[in-house]
């Protein structure tokens, strides 16, 4: 998945107005250079109005966007639940992108995992957000005693490279010095019974979240 979804337009209008500040810094100097004080007074105020807004889009931005990315949820599919016996249930993910996978499973609950790379907080201001591959669904049984003696099931979520993660990485090496940590990620919610749930990926992996009207 991309990871550099989107820049903020603040972000870019705090960048036009920090150039322009520079700018007016610079022709303020040349002013003074030749001695034109009229223009350089003009250019002095120039250069302190440009400034004052680049750091007041600058705080707003920090306050914002930051705030957003740190606590930022992404809806990766909707996971539907219906027991197809006992210890025995169907999931079927509906992804975001619109394709589809169903799975027959065997156990008590719904388990998903994928690999995760997080990347370093402050870079999500630039819009850097956790790059994710779902690896694999997994029926759970709640009872360790039939998760050691009962069949269990595994089934692969559109794996088409089959990379492990260190391989996974090597797509992201350019980006290593932002990485904050690489990781496995699961959630598990249970599938005794009828029931929807969101997949979704946070800042530091997968949540099933149940589905509210």
């Amino acid at each position: 998945m991309p990871v550099v979804e989107y820049l903020n337009p603040m972000v870019v209008i705090a960048g036009i107005t920090g150039l322009l500040s520079i700018y007016y810094l610079f022709s303020l100097c040349l002013k003074l250079k030749k001695i034109r004080l009229i223009g350089a007074v003009s250019r002095l105020l120039s250069f302190f109005f440009f400034a004052g807004l680049t750091g007041a889009l600058s705080i707003i931005v920090l306050g914002t966007q930051g705030y957003q990315g740190l606590t930022r949820e992404q809806s990766v599919a909707t996971v539907k639940v219906s027991p197809a016996g006992e210890q025995s249930y169907h999931a079927r993910m509906i992804f975001s992108d619109g394709r589809e996978q169903v799975f027959v499973l065997k156990g008590d609950e719904l388990l998903v995992d994928a690999y995760v790379l997080k990347w370093k907080p402050w870079t999500n201001i630039i819009g850097l957000h956790t790059a994710f591959r779902l690896d694999r669904v997994t029926g759970r049984y709640k009872s360790l005693e039939d998760e050691q003696n009962k069949p269990r099931t595994v089934f692969a979520i559109n794996n088409k490279g089959n990379k492990g993660i260190a391989q996974w990485r090597e797509d992201y090496s350019a980006l290593s010095f932002l990485l904050d940590v690489e990781h496995g990620s699961a959630s598990f919610a249970s599938a005794e019974g009828e029931a929807e749930y969101q997949l979704m990926v946070t800042t530091d992996g997968l949540l099933l979240r149940p589905h509210v009207e």
